[in-house]
This record gives C-alpha cells, sequence and structure tokens, in this order.
C-alpha cells in the first residue's frame, strides 16, 4: 500500500506541474485551444489522483482503526467462551471490534438462543442451532425474533382445527352424529322444549 500511495502522489505532483506549466506559459495573454484543452486533461488527472489517494488513505485508516491489541483479543475470546457463542470470536476480531461492543453481541447471542430455546418447545422442528447459524451470518436479534415467529405460524397453519362434530368415530361411522343428537335432546328437554316421549 504505502508504494501504491507513494506513485499516486508522485502522478498527482506531475500532472499538477503540467498545469502550473502551462498556466505559466499563458501568462498575460489567453490560453490556444491546444493548453486550455492540455490544462483541462492535467485537472480532471489531478482530480482523478485525489480520489484515489483519498480512497488508499480511508482503506490504510480503516486497518489501523480494526487492530485489536492481543489484551482485548484475549478477552474478546474469552466472553465469548463464557457466553457459548465460540464461534462469534473470529469473526469480532477480524472486523475489530471493540470489548464493549464484543459484550453487546454476545450478550444479543444469548437472547437469540433462549428465543429459538422457547420456540423450539412449540415446534421441535426448529433447528437448536438456528441463532448460531443467523448470528454468524450476520442477522440481528429482531431478523431472528421475526424468523421464528413465521416458522411457528407456519406450523400452526398446518394444524386441522375443526370446529364440528366429526362424522365417524372410533364406535362406528355415526358415532359422533348420535351423541351429537342425544346431546341437543337432553338441552332442549332440560329447557322444557321438548316433551318426554
Amino acid at each position: 500500500m504505502p508504494n501504491a500511495l507513494a506513485g499516486l502522489r508522485r502522478d498527482r505532483a506531475k500532472a499538477s506541474d503540467r498545469m502550473t506549466k502551462l498556466a505559466t506559459a499563458a501568462r498575460g495573454r489567453s490560453m490556444t485551444d491546444d493548453e486550455q484543452h492540455d490544462f483541462d486533461a492535467a485537472a480532471r488527472d489531478v482530480a482523478g489522483f485525489d480520489e484515489q489517494i483519498a480512497a488508499v488513505e480511508s482503506s490504510q485508516t480503516e486497518t489501523k482503526d480494526k487492530t485489536v491489541s492481543r489484551a482485548d483479543a484475549a478477552e474478546i475470546v474469552k466472553l465469548c467462551v463464557d457466553g457459548g457463542v465460540p464461534m462469534m470470536a473470529s469473526g469480532m476480531l477480524a472486523e475489530g471490534v471493540s470489548v464493549e461492543d464484543a459484550k453487546s453481541r454476545i450478550a444479543a447471542a444469548g437472547k437469540a438462543k433462549d428465543l429459538v430455546a422457547l420456540a423450539r418447545r412449540k415446534d421441535p422442528g426448529i433447528p437448536a442451532d438456528l441463532a448460531a447459524t443467523m448470528l454468524a451470518e450476520g442477522k440481528s436479534v429482531e431478523d431472528i425474533r421475526t424468523a421464528l415467529f413465521d416458522k411457528l405460524v407456519a406450523a400452526e397453519e398446518k394444524t386441522a382445527i375443526s370446529s364440528h362434530v366429526p362424522t365417524a368415530a372410533a364406535d362406528g361411522p355415526t358415532a359422533g352424529i348420535t351423541a351429537a343428537q342425544s346431546s341437543m335432546q337432553r338441552t332442549l328437554k332440560r329447557a322444557g322444549l321438548v316433551k318426554d316421549a
């Protein structure tokens, strides 16, 4: 990177010198069309080099900002292991997160694991490692909550709910109907709407 940055600065200086020479040569008069064309091209080159230099300097700053000290790295790994999410340590170290940020992410991972455990009580078909998988993909606790809700709703939609008496029962094809009719007869008699036969 330092060599690339030095090369860009050298090229920018050359383009800037060319602009200066053209402006000096045209002092006291208007530039010719060719001089103006060369001056504009050099100005575009300077602007382009400035953008490239800024991008390289920005990436170097990000790399420096993302460096984690050994003590912080050790603490982050320990927090991940103690929090039951050791797979998150490498990602956080690569990102260069602070210890405080790591603590909040690990707490979120704990909350996500609790949500999955709670959802698995209702639907054991939900994978036990769903929280870890989604966190590794960069999903938030809210994303995990939404996914679990969707899974539980889908499972509920599969469950058939019937509000009527079945037409066939274990005692025979008309047992359900007979039971319903006798229940209705008893209710009508109690209400005094049907006389005993």
